[in-house]
Parts: structure tokens; C-alpha cells; sequence
């Protein structure tokens, strides 16, 4: 018989309870650093071909390669913090509703009267 933890979070994942995104916006991300690692080694090498490009085309590609792993890293960042507020959100409703009973039942005990508006 499975673990019954990992059924619970099999059947989170099917309701939607728990997101999937984060992690394949970070395998992603990692895919897109290789990508634009290797373009960037190959664009090195690619300027030594090209006639009267020389060292600026050399500094030209190491930071296109540089500038565009910061912006990736910052794009696929953005992405995981929008699930990153919405889990705090959620969050924030359960403690809520949480406090809400608590205050609910408080309000029932006799005598109480400040709380209850009377």
C-alpha cells in the first residue's frame, strides 16, 4: 500500500491545491541556462571567424551572454514570486478564518457582552 501522505498530495496536485509550476518553472529555467550558456560559447568562438570583428566582438558577446542570464534569471524570479504571493494569501485566509472562530465561539460564552454588540 502507498504512503498515505504521498496519495494526499497526489490528489492536491489533481485539485489544484498544490501548483506544479514553481518546480518546472525552475527545470526551465535551468534549461534556458544552458541554452544561453552554449549560444554564448558558441557566439565566442563564432567571432573569431568574422573578419575585423576582433576583441569588441569578443566583449560584445560576453556581456549579450551576461545581460541575458540576468534577465532570464529575472523573468523566471518574477514567475515564482506571483505562486509565492498567492501561497502567503492563502495563508493569510487560513489564519483569518481561523481567528474567526476562535472569536465566534468567544462570542457564545455568557456574559460576554462588549463583543457580542449588545
Amino acid at each position: 500500500m502507498k504512503n498515505k501522505s504521498s496519495v494526499v498530495k497526489w490528489f492536491g496536485y489533481l485539485g489544484f491545491d498544490h501548483f506544479i509550476a514553481p518546480f518546472l518553472i525552475k527545470l526551465i529555467y535551468w534549461v534556458g541556462v544552458l541554452v544561453i550558456v552554449s549560444a554564448g560559447i558558441g557566439g565566442f568562438f563564432a567571432t573569431f571567424e568574422m573578419p575585423g570583428r576582433g576583441m569588441g566582438g569578443v566583449l560584445q558577446t560576453l556581456v549579450a551572454a551576461v545581460l541575458s542570464l540576468l534577465f532570464w534569471r529575472l523573468m523566471c524570479e518574477l514567475l515564482i514570486l506571483a505562486f509565492n504571493i498567492y501561497a502567503r494569501l492563502v495563508e493569510i485566509r487560513n489564519l483569518l478564518s481561523h481567528r474567526q472562530e476562535r472569536m465566534d465561539a468567544y462570542r457564545k460564552v455568557p456574559g460576554v457582552r462588549a463583543l457580542n454588540n449588545e
